[in-house]
């Protein structure tokens, strides 16, 4: 069945249907002719025009942020192009999530499966309300200014200050572009902490499923059984993990190369450059939602980790002393197959990790002090 018609699971429902919007489902399904695949071809059309007009305005402020645009202009159409490749993987991730979830049983499990709903929902409008605030500041202030100008510093190889026609057309292309690429930006930001919150949400649902083992009335039999369900859950679990590597690894690398570039950028126009309350409220903005791209995804693959370490030491918080010598035979696999550690890595290279988003605002200040030391600003 097509991805798109069954990727309908609530947890992940505002980030598909902003894929679905953009063309990324279209394009991965071999959609090529739909109305959003060329929507999207013409929303990234115009990234060579930026490309061309970095530093070339006499405005500082407008040749750093273009520099920035630019870089998060290329990183989301590499991005899309990655994630296009793999999203009918989701359609086995609802599967294994579904699988999962059926397993939920007993007050203690529901409480935590609730919550685990509840907080999924408050991230995902975290994201839509911080990319909805970026949208508002980036693409309202050019109607507040004296004389024409665009959202976007951008080359244009036409004069659009001089035709009304020109310049309207332009506008229209750049709020359009930038409206998708938001749009865009908050589907492939959000969806790995979301589901890497999954996991360690799923992680601790079948830690708590193992550990309750043999202190009911169930018989040796049927605690047995549930023993054998618990490895079939940690089976689905591991492979629920290396789909989720497969999907985000790649578009995460790209992520973690153009953070330091961006929150350096930012940083500096803020600091030296910006004299109004507005533009300091956009650029204030622009650095959290750069923030909420990466610390969230490096703090929940730190979950991750420390979750799955966790679960081989559940198996002897059940009652195994009183069970069956097939249950202690099933609970000695159990526990090693737990010691493999499970290790997220970006572009299997850098790990998806606390430290590693250390690393990138180590490298945001390196920039940074580069920056103000080409342009006399550093003393």
């Amino acid at each position: 069945m097509q991805s798109s018609e069954t990727l309908k699971y609530d947890y992940f429902r505002l980030q598909l249907n902003a894929w679905r919007i953009c063309g990324a489902l279209d394009l991965s399904e071999g959609r090529y002719w739909s109305w959003s695949v060329l929507l999207c071809i013409l929303v990234y059309l115009p990234a060579p025009m930026l490309l061309k007009g970095v530093y070339s305005f006499e405005d500082p402020v407008e040749n750093n942020f273009s520099l920035s645009l630019t870089v998060t202009s290329l990183s989301n159409i590499m991005k899309l192009s990655m994630y296009v490749a793999q999203l009918t993987k989701l359609v086995e991730a609802q599967s294994l999530i579904g699988q999962l979830d059926a397993r939920v049983s007993g007050e203690n499990q529901s409480v935590r499966h609730r919550e685990m709903t509840a907080h999924l929902h408050r991230m995902s409008k975290l994201f839509q309300i911080t990319y909805a605030l970026v949208f508002i500041f980036a693409a309202v202030p050019f109607a507040f200014k004296s004389e024409l100008s665009l959202p976007m510093p951008m080359w244009i190889p036409f004069d659009w200050k001089n035709s009304m026609v020109a310049y309207i057309g332009v506008l229209v292309l750049q709020e359009i572009g930038f409206f998708f690429q938001i749009m865009q930006c908050f589907a492939s930001d959000s969806f790995p902490p979301l589901i890497l919150y999954l996991i360690s949400e799923q992680c601790q649902l079948l830690i708590l499923r193992i550990s309750e083992i043999g202190y009911g009335s169930k018989t040796l039999e049927e605690n047995e059984q549930e023993l054998i369900n618990c490895i079939r859950d940690q089976n689905a679990l591991y492979r629920l993990l290396d789909v989720t590597k497969s999907l985000i690894s790649y578009p995460m690398m790209v992520q973690f190369m153009v953070i330091g570039i961006n929150i350096a950028i930012t940083l500096f126009i803020l600091i030296f450059y910006v004299e109004t309350l507005y533009d300091r409220i956009y650029y204030l903005c622009f650095l959290l939602g750069i923030t909420v791209q990466t610390f969230p995804l490096c703090y929940y693959g730190t979950m991750v980790q420390e979750s799955f370490a966790e679960l081989h030491y559940a198996v002897f918080c059940s009652n195994w002393v009183d069970q069956s010598a097939s249950y202690r035979g099933h609970m000695l696999i159990l526990a090693e197959r737990t010691k493999r550690t499970q290790l997220l890595l970006a572009g299997n290279l850098v790990p998806i990790h606390l430290s590693t988003y250390v690393a990138c605002c180590k490298g945001a200040y390196s920039f940074f002090t580069l920056m103000a030391d080409r342009d006399g600003l550093g003393s």
